[in-house]
């Protein structure tokens, strides 16, 4: 029986070690699930854009929708122009969630939502190798302007650590999409990226470890193209 006992022992001795060692491994990239929606700190647009987008999402319920940059614009007869905003919906227990929404602005001046569409943080879309200014169908790249306000102070200096050691594009942050807790934490970012190829969106994963070391993770070009239309 004695023998029995210490067997049990060592195997729950075991498993609590294999547990703990899970536990403590870093998690460099971002699993499948567990990400929180960031909020919408800043916009970007002009207050052009601004009342364009109004008239686009005039009418809607359900979800009221903060814009928060200009990705891209697209010439066809008028004008078609693509939004990230933040969707919250109308329920008892809002939920927060990142969208792109095109609208077009015809020759005659009226302006139509063309389409809204979701990302998913855990399976956003992404590319391989970075474009230039214009992406297919012709929708040309809107440059991001730096602006400090677009992030948090704490979240900057994350964003900046992250990518201190990353050379090819300019990346200026867009927004903070979301986190994800891991041993540590996984932030991802959208960002324009300026290179001397042209201009491109990007999504950018940093992770900060327990001991706030942070880290470039992933930097691929965002697959604009699959959230239009």
């Amino acid at each position: 029986m004695r023998a029995i006992r210490n067997r049990k022992s060592a195997v729950m001795i075991c498993v609590l070690f294999m547990i703990i060692m899970v536990m403590a491994a870093p998690v460099h990239a971002a699993s499948s699930g567990g990400w929180s929606v960031s909020g919408a700190n800043y916009s970007f647009l002009t207050s052009g854009q601004q009342k364009i987008f109004n008239k686009a999402v005039k009418g809607l319920t359900g979800v009221s929708y903060k814009p928060v940059a200009l990705l891209a614009k697209q010439t066809v007869q008028g004008t078609n122009y693509v939004f990230l905003a933040q969707g919250t919906t109308a329920t008892a227990k809002p939920v927060k969630a990142w969208y792109v929404l095109t609208a077009t602005k015809t020759l005659k001046k009226k302006i139509k939502l063309l389409s809204i569409k979701k990302i998913k943080l855990s399976g956003i879309k992404t590319g391989t190798n970075p474009r230039t200014d214009t992406l297919e169908g012709g929708l040309e790249i809107n440059a991001i302007k730096n602006k400090s306000a677009a992030l948090k102070k704490s979240t900057r200096t994350i964003f900046k650590k992250g990518i201190a050691k990353y050379t090819g594009y300019e990346l200026r942050p867009i927004t903070l999409l979301g986190t994800q807790t891991v041993a540590g934490k996984n932030y991802r970012f959208l960002c324009c990226g300026i290179g001397y190829t042209g201009k491109d969106l990007f999504v950018v994963d940093i992770y900060k470890n327990l001991k706030g070391k942070c880290s470039l993770t992933s930097c691929k070009p965002f697959n604009l193209e699959k959230y239009v239309g």
